[in-house]
């Protein structure tokens, strides 16, 4: 009987930093229970995926990425358990001659596909955020727009780009179908809101075939939404931004994992929601997608019907918030910019005061009549010493 193998592929904004957070950190446990982490680190899975649909850049990644989907042949010969899982959210837009050379490298694997969804009302905030996470500066008023004008056309499956290139359930499943047969490709909901931590795990583990409740999770931080007056914020720093400087190589570890996730992240507030008035189109789009999945022969874990979207998503509220709103949340931001760099000046004092009298940062200096140690004394002595000759080659 072939080994499986699962690719997970998304869609983003669906639980995929949890479920992979709690996967990497239980390798071992998964592989008692005969499945493998392939490639085996968080950074060749992305590397993977790079290749896979020619994003690789050779300005700033290196040679060996370009060659990840050649060795993936062989990381799958490595892996012993009867089952395997490469998880990667950006793999569902993958065109068809993508899939098929992913496909191609999986060899004599049985491979299954799950694709995780989430309703609309929740997933559109969520990745408008998480564009501007990667540098982005659009209005969400004009994402929102955008989103209305293309959803026909996203329906087809030949054409997975634009905005709902993560968002479409219905065309990316379709797509992947066509190389995958439906009944090996699983729907996986995301459960709504007040529904038990762990209810996304035990949908997605029954597909692996593995018990959830062995797993350990030790996040020490979830990965939490912006509120609506930081995204707003992030969005207008954003706008102010050199292009150049927006590179993913650049931006990443500034813009999104500092500046968004550890200033503005505990930013308290209200979540995003979307305008009331679109309550019905959302609620449209949304229906238009359960019957398709339906009708697709997909095996689903969970109740599509988890993907209509509920009241307490909309509001009247304006979709961006007021400069009155921002002013408090800028100054926040601000002292927490400052403080972090006057934290880091005084750290680099303390080390570089350390280099010069030989002490370990922080450590206090001996007060005068206070013995010190004979190793102190020749170390004093001898610095001293140095000093002198060092003054008689300057005269």
């Amino acid at each position: 009987m072939s080994r499986k193998l699962f690719l997970h592929i998304g869609l983003q904004k669906t639980g995929t930093s949890y479920l992979q957070s709690v996967f990497w950190q239980n390798k071992s446990e998964l592989r008692a229970q005969g499945l493998d982490m392939v490639p085996g680190t968080l950074r060749r899975t992305f590397w993977l995926m790079l290749d896979v649909r020619g994003r690789v850049d050779p300005g700033f990644d290196a040679q060996h990425v370009g060659r990840s989907l050649e060795r993936l042949p062989g990381q799958l010969a490595g892996a012993e358990g009867p089952r395997a899982l490469t998880t990667e959210e950006s793999l569902a837009p993958s065109t068809s001659d993508q899939i098929e050379r992913l496909l191609a490298a999986c060899g004599d694997r049985e491979v299954h596909v799950v694709v995780t969804v989430r309703d609309l009302a929740r997933q559109i905030p969520s990745s408008w955020q998480q564009d501007l996470q990667a540098g982005s500066h659009q209005r969400l008023a004009d994402h929102l727009d955008r989103l209305r004008e293309t959803w026909v056309a996203s329906n087809d499956p030949d054409n997975p780009h634009g905005p709902w290139r993560q968002k479409n359930a219905a065309s990316v499943a379709a797509r992947w179908a066509r190389h995958v047969p439906p009944e090996r490709i699983h729907v996986v909901t995301v459960p709504p809101s007040g529904s038990a931590p762990d209810e996304l795990l035990r949908r997605f583990c029954q597909v692996l075939g593995v018990d959830h409740t062995r797993l350990a999770d030790d996040r020490t931080r979830p990965n939490e939404a912006l509120s609506h007056v930081a995204a707003e914020l992030l969005r207008r720093v954003n706008q102010g931004i050199e292009p150049a400087l927006l590179r993913r190589d650049i931006y990443g570890t500034v813009g999104k994992r500092y500046f968004a996730i550890r200033v503005l992240g505990d930013e308290d507030g209200d979540k995003i929601t979307l305008p009331l008035e679109l309550e019905p189109w959302c609620r449209s789009v949304a229906e238009e997608q359960v019957a398709a999945l339906r009708a697709g022969g997909y095996r689903v874990v969970g109740d599509l019907a988890d993907l209509l979207p509920v009241a307490s998503s909309f509001s009247d509220r304006s979709v961006e918030p007021t400069d009155a709103e921002l002013v408090p949340a800028a100054t926040r931001a601000l002292s927490q910019l400052l403080s972090d760099q006057l934290v880091r000046r005084r750290d680099e004092k303390q080390a570089n005061q350390a280099s010069r009298t030989g002490q370990a940062p922080g450590k206090a200096p001996v007060p005068r009549g206070v013995h010190r140690k004979p190793g102190d004394r020749l170390r004093g002595a001898y610095r001293r010493v140095l000093s002198r000759l060092r003054h008689r080659g300057r005269r």
